[in-house]
């Protein structure tokens, strides 16, 4: 039977834990609307995935080529090849010496992970997973990604992806480098070995700090910008992937180490913010992806084919449903703390977490699709579980003592409900 829904009603962290859980080999397909995702996965780790929009194989060859790694005669001889055999174009491309293997192994790790962190931004779609025996990948050149590794990095992604779309708005900007870039590149170039603590004796250039130095992937990124490359593309070049090409471009801005290359008025005006749909959710309503696998809300609770449904019965059912009942309480927890210090107050329900997108909608409620009970008082906060009955549950309890600061703020403005 099929595991399928909606990202909606059980999100996407969800699912590739409950896979990687019960170790499952097969093909997870996710679709929006506007494009198809194929992911597979071996015993429940990530051994691949691909784009209906634009092929792996296809990428790996426009991606290869504009990195420097091979030409575009390469690249055409290996196809040639590619139609003749009907082999990878990886293995031609490593046995015609045109690119070795570890460059091999990096570009494919590179091109899947980062289809794959783009899933996490998906705000709705449709999943499907179907189970098969037999599973085709490139064994040799693919090592398989366990599902705790793809969702912790997709944890420090979503909690950082707010902060770098402040500044690279756009995968159409063009960079280049500023006098400051210029004078940190000339200064690594004439003392390579230089120890910054004695840095002092070099005469400031372009307002430069003493010691201030390049790391060495902030270097790989500045030898790309040219004044007429884009976002897009320095991505596809840096083999960095394209969320840490996102988060060193807006560390360099930051720095003042490069500037935005003005272009006509307008011409990115319609794709401004595409890459970024996620931008109204905070971060924390993310934090899920590091959970042990959560079952779903009532509502998903409901179909036969819910990954909550197809759960049940299986051993540690319970166990798994406490556990991430647990979780969501402590995630609530945060949550209230830091409504707090955006607000100065703390909410008088719990709706206003999710409504506000501190923590999903599903959070709001246990594993067993009970609400959370929230308590508010001048002394501080309490969460608790309960049954279908009201009963508390044993052990699904969390309090919390308010700051001196925290009972004056509440005693004098009262808790609010926005």
């Amino acid at each position: 039977m099929a595991l399928q829904g909606t990202i909606r009603d059980f999100g996407l962290p969800d699912i590739f834990q409950l896979i990687g859980i019960q170790r499952k080999t097969g093909v997870l397909t996710l679709e929006n609307g506007k494009d198809t995702v194929t992911v597979q996965f071996l015993e429940g780790q990530v051994v691949g995935a691909d784009t209906r929009t634009e092929s792996l194989e296809d990428r790996l060859g426009a991606v290869l080529v504009r990195g420097g790694k091979i030409t575009e005669a390469q690249l055409q001889e290996a196809l040639r090849a590619q139609d003749a055999t009907l082999r990878r174009l990886g293995h031609i491309l490593v046995n015609s010496k045109f690119i070795s293997e570890e460059d091999l192994v990096d570009a494919l790790r590179v091109q899947s992970t980062q289809i794959i962190y783009r899933l996490f931004r998906w705000r709705d779609g449709q999943y499907q997973f179907s189970a098969v025996e037999d599973l085709d990948y490139d064994q040799r050149h693919f090592t398989p990604i366990s599902s705790e590794t793809i969702l912790m990095e997709g944890a420090r992604m979503i909690d950082e992806w707010p902060l770098i779309e402040r500044r690279v708005r756009s995968p159409r900007m063009i960079f280049r480098l500023t006098d400051r870039s210029k004078a940190l590149l000339a200064r690594a170039a004439s003392a390579p070995h230089t120890d910054p603590a004695s840095d002092h004796d070099l005469p400031a250039r372009a307002g430069l700090a003493p010691g201030e130095r390049l790391a060495g992937e902030e270097r790989a990124i500045l030898a790309l910008l040219d004044g007429r490359r884009s976002v897009e593309e320095t991505c596809d070049v840096s083999m960095l992937g394209e969320f840490d090409t996102y988060r060193v471009l807006a560390d360099l801005l930051r720095r003042q180490l490069v500037e935005e290359v003005q272009t006509p008025l307008g011409e990115s005006v319609g794709e401004r913010n595409q890459l970024f749909q996620t931008r109204a959710i905070r971060w924390l309503s993310m934090a899920a992806v590091i959970l042990v696998a959560t079952l779903g809300t009532r509502n998903a609770q409901r179909s036969p084919l819910s990954p909550s449904h197809l759960m049940s019965g299986t051993a540690g059912t319970e166990t798994l449903k406490y556990h991430a009942s647990f979780e969501r309480l402590e995630r609530l927890g945060y949550a209230l703390h830091t409504f707090y210090l955006n607000s100065g107050r703390f909410p008088s329900s719990l709706e206003p977490l999710a409504d506000n997108g501190y923590v999903r909608p599903v959070d709001l409620a246990d594993a067993w699709g009970n609400p959370f009970r929230y308590e508010l008082s001048s002394g501080g906060f309490q969460l608790a579980g309960i049954d279908a009955d009201g009963r508390p549950r044993d052990g699904l309890q969390l309090s919390r003592q308010l700051t001196a600061q925290q009972r004056l703020m509440t005693a004098a403005g009262g808790p609010s409900a926005n």
